[in-house]
């Protein structure tokens, strides 16, 4: 036998599962083939498939002989409990009681892939649908049957719900329902026809049926068209018996008649609502301003009607009276409100600061609420959070997507009970949250400015607190986030949390960390950033079949430390596939030859080549010296080429704020492509992990990534200039011309000469003033930031990004691409010493315990080069030195050597010296002298 089947038989041996994972790679390698052409195809619940791939190991990293739950029976969990006015004949598929699915919630696989899982597990459902797949073989199907609202006459009147493909012909529509009739109510049904209303909404319709005795302004449905092709609220069953049809068209004189009554009375009188946005209304603010008396009203409408110009789509249907906004309280408190919250836009109406009996201030031009906090303290003094609740049930219930549920948002988070309410399971604020549109919840993040401090903060704790608890308990199951439900409340809270998070941009009241949620890294047991890394990956690149949910959605709530991990892997995923793809073309690696004499110029020459590959992993090596680069090489590179480029006799960069920072020389007339190298350089540095000495600014990373720049920006870069323009800009009296004697210019020294910088055109002849002071200092602002930097900036940017292409970098706020790059400013010793590992030592013993006392003793500047000694940067990582492998190993007793270090893996070379005092002596002299470093 074939020594290739014989090993393919041992392994089937071996794993009883490899037919079904062969078979279900097979399948969806095969689909992705498919192009230009229709398939028949089963949905799988992408809950039942992840169970399924855990339990045969499908997913890379489940430990061997891990205990693994079989999952159940296929789609189980997608089984709805909705109740059909019929049901169609035998098992068709129209029956099927299916919950309303999104792209993300299953996959397609073919017949013998089902028949196979069938077998081993068994089927609650088997979901067959055509699928169309276009010329790039992107799928589409109707995934969810329609659920087409319809109303029938039989022995007594019935409304409610069928299941039927939208693309399905009425024709055949029919020929299920004349079954499907005539089993259901034993009767002899000659001939099925189908209705809509002309015009009328659902309700009306029916009320012109019954009373007109059947007959109604109604359109027969084209058996030739698809049902979805009609889009109505109602689909009317005509049932022929004894030869006679159940309904008839009304005569048009009737029909025409009834319409126009009923146009003319929504725009006489209006609807009842407090506000409408139907037309023809006169509750509708814009039609009822136009101010047609009655007269004149039946004249438009009469025109309307005979240029059949009326668009019934957009016509007021409401039957509702709804309850008048409330600003004062006439009687009990909680029943009044109960009742509004029925309302929503009533309720977010209600409330007004110095109400004048008009409701124009609530648009989304005004970004505050106007909310009347005395009144609101009132209903804070008699609610709990059982009343708030209904009240949230009955706003959520009944909800539009517009102003006014926003408004209404806002309110009851000023209620101090709405933390209580955050603590409860079956929450429906949050469910509005996944569908309020991105216009709303910018508005809302405004609104949120006026929100008290004491809430504002407890809200966010809250949330941040009940998040951890419940990662914390998905952590211990056997797999994380697997039902909807799970992902869906994760996602309903960190929407919550983005709109205070925004707000916290707007107005900041908290540091950005306080967003963050330390359980997130901790939620997957094993390869937590691998997981969430590949979740991010299939996000992007819309993955379906792989993606259920990524945090990176929500950059600013992941951790640092966590980030960074997810970025390194995006780092090496890119390496990794620049060296598949450039094999035959370019280096796998990027080496650089430099010529220590020189850094700057070899590293411009080397990094201005078109044959390298710039995301490929860095590779240094010095001109004239052996060795192989582990790290250490390219560490040291970093450090001699920005100890050179930042050097101030280099000329292209100068001291700002007392000399604490650097800044770009506009004036330097060196060639744009040096600042290109510079930012190349960062980026190399970021893509390879080394970490840079950088006295940038945080505004230089902020700009990186493309954050627009804020008046507090300035501080750090010019405090005297900061200092002026926020004494200009808090000076209240009208004399700031004699005062200040500005106009809207900036006077700068340029070598030994004193130039004149415009601000705008003919800026010299426009005086500063309490008008236009505003203006002058945004100008001024964007001048010293932007403007005056432009050349050498835009070049620095272009470089850095020609390295860093790729989604894990836009993960990264500008503060925390300054700590990516920097390292954190400030060294904790105690965080090595916990973490470090010994090679030959005792980490208890007398000699190792004198070793930390001693490096203690030293100041932060020392400890730093002590870092530097054994890593080759004193730069501290993100996550602090606790993230830092760091070994300390014994090199030899007795000896003469000085300590030594192998830089490239952060091992610490120490002998055993016969007395601590010579140890301490050595290390002494050991620091002292540990510039320029390798192996030893």
């Amino acid at each position: 036998m074939n020594q290739n089947v014989l090993d393919m038989l041992r392994y089937e041996d071996e794993d009883p599962f490899e037919k079904e994972i062969v078979l279900y790679y097979q399948t969806r390698k095969s689909l992705k083939a498919i192009k230009n052409q229709s398939q028949e195809l089963y949905v799988v619940s992408k809950q039942w498939l992840r169970q399924w791939k855990y339990y045969v190991e499908y997913i890379e990293g489940i430990a061997p002989n891990q205990h693994r739950d079989k999952p159940g029976a296929l789609n189980s969990e997608l089984l709805s409990n909705e109740n059909f006015l019929l049901k169609y004949p035998r098992d068709h598929a129209f029956n099927q009681k299916i919950i309303k699915l999104q792209p993300e919630d299953y996959v397609l696989v073919n017949k013998q892939m089902i028949d196979v899982w069938e077998n081993a597990y068994g089927a609650e459902l088997k979901i067959l649908r055509l699928v169309q797949f276009n010329q790039q073989g992107v799928p589409s199907l109707n995934v969810n049957l329609l659920r087409q609202p319809v109303y029938i006459n039989v022995q007594n009147p019935k409304r409610g719900i069928l299941q039927v493909d939208e693309n399905c012909i009425i024709k055949y529509w029919i020929q299920l329902l004349f079954v499907a009739v005539k089993n259901e109510y034993q009767i002899k049904v000659e001939k099925i026809r189908l209705w809509k209303h002309k015009h009328y909404q659902a309700d009306y319709a029916i009320k012109q049926l019954e009373e007109h005795q059947g007959q109604f302004n109604g359109e027969i449905l084209d058996e030739n068209h698809t049902v979805g092709s009609y889009k109505t609220d109602l689909i009317i069953i005509d049932i022929k018996i004894n030869g006679k049809w159940q309904y008839d068209q009304i005569e048009m004189k009737i029909a025409c008649s009834e319409q126009f009554k009923y146009i003319y009375e929504k725009a006489n009188k209006g609807c009842g609502k407090f506000i409408c946005d139907k037309n023809y209304c006169y509750s509708n603010p814009i039609f009822s301003q136009i101010g047609f008396d009655k007269k004149t009203l039946q004249q438009f409408l009469i025109e309307q009607f005979k240029e059949e110009i009326i668009d019934w789509n957009t016509v007021c249907w409401n039957q509702v009276i709804e309850q008048k906004p409330i600003q004062q309280f006439e009687g009990d408190i909680v029943v009044t409100l109960s009742a509004l919250s029925n309302f929503p836009n009533s309720f977010g109406a209600s409330f007004i600061l110095n109400f004048n009996n008009c409701y124009d201030v609530i648009n989304y031009n005004n970004l505050n609420p106007e909310l009347n906090l005395q009144i609101i303290q009132q209903v804070n003094n008699v609610i709990n959070v059982k009343i708030l609740s209904q009240w949230v049930n009955n706003l959520v219930q009944n909800k539009k997507q517009n102003i006014y549920f926003v408004r209404s948002i806002i309110i009851i988070m000023h209620f101090k009970c709405f933390n209580d309410l955050l603590h409860q399971e079956q929450n429906r604020i949050l469910e509005a949250f996944l569908t309020l549109s991105a216009e709303d919840k910018e508005l809302l993040a405004n609104y949120l400015i006026i929100l008290p401090d004491e809430y504002y903060i407890r809200y966010i704790q809250t949330i941040i607190e009940i998040l951890g608890i419940f990662l914390k308990k998905e952590s211990m199951k056997q797999i994380q986030l697997l039902k909807k439900t799970e992902i869906q409340y994760v996602q309903s809270m960190l929407e919550l949390l983005q709109v205070f998070y925004k707000c916290n941009i707007i107005v900041k009241r908290l540091n950005p960390t306080k967003f963050q949620i330390v359980e997130i890294a901790k939620l997957y047991p094993k390869y937590g950033d691998q997981l969430e890394y590949f979740q991010f990956d299939s996000y992007i690149k819309k993955d379906l079949e792989k993606y259920y949910f990524t945090f990176c959605q929500y950059p600013w709530v992941i951790p640092l430390e966590f980030k960074s991990e997810i970025l390194a892997i995006d780092s090496r995923m890119n390496q990794k596939s620049q060296y598949e793809s450039s094999l035959m073309f370019f280096q796998p690696y990027l080496k650089l030859q430099i010529d220590r004499n020189d850094v700057v110029r070899s590293a411009l020459g080397a990094l201005s080549r078109d044959d390298i590959n710039l995301k490929a992993k860095l590779q240094i090596v010095f001109l004239g010296e052996q060795g192989i680069d582990q790290g250490g090489l390219a560490r040291e590179f970093f450090y001699l080429l920005t100890q050179k480029i930042f050097d101030l006799n280099f000329g292209m960069f100068v001291p700002k704020n007392n000399n604490s920072i650097l800044w770009f020389n506009k004036y330097n007339m060196e060639m744009p492509i040096k600042y290109e190298l510079i930012g190349m350089i960062l980026g190399l540095a970021l893509y390879n992990q080394v970490y840079l000495d950088l006295q940038f600014p945080q505004v230089v990373f902020k700009k990186l990534m493309n954050e627009p720049t804020c008046f507090e920006d300035l501080k750090e870069l010019d405090l005297e200039v900061y200092k002026g323009l926020n004494t200009l800009a808090e000076y209240e009296q009208d004399n700031i011309e004699d005062t200040f004697a500005l106009n809207f210019t900036i006077t700068e020294a340029v070598w030994d000469d004193i130039i004149s910088v415009e601000l705008l055109p003919n800026g010299s002849q426009i005086l500063v003033n309490q008008k236009n002071k505003h203006e002058y200092i945004k100008l001024c602002i964007n001048y010293y930031l932007n403007e005056s930097i432009k050349t050498p900036f835009n070049s620095f940017k272009k470089g850095f990004w020609r390295v860093v292409e790729g989604n894990g970098i836009k993960l990264f706020s500008g503060s925390e691409l300054q700590q990516l790059i920097v390292g954190q400013k400030h060294i904790d010793l105690q965080e090595l010493e916990d973490t470090t590992e010994y090679d030959g030592f005792d980490k208890n013993s007398e000699y190792i315990k004198s070793f930390w006392r001693f490096l203690r003793s030293l100041n932060e500047e020392q400890q730093k080069r002590f870092l530097f000694f054994c890593t080759g940067s004193d730069r501290i990582p993100v996550g602090g030195l606790k993230s830092l492998k760091f070994q300390i190993q014994k090199h030899g007793e007795n000896s003469e050597q000085l300590p030594s270090a192998h830089t490239c893996f952060n091992v610490f070379l120490l002998p055993q010296y016969d007395s601590i005092e010579k140890m301490i002596m050595k290390l002494q002299i050991a620091l002292q002298n540990c510039e320029g470093f390798g192996l030893l």
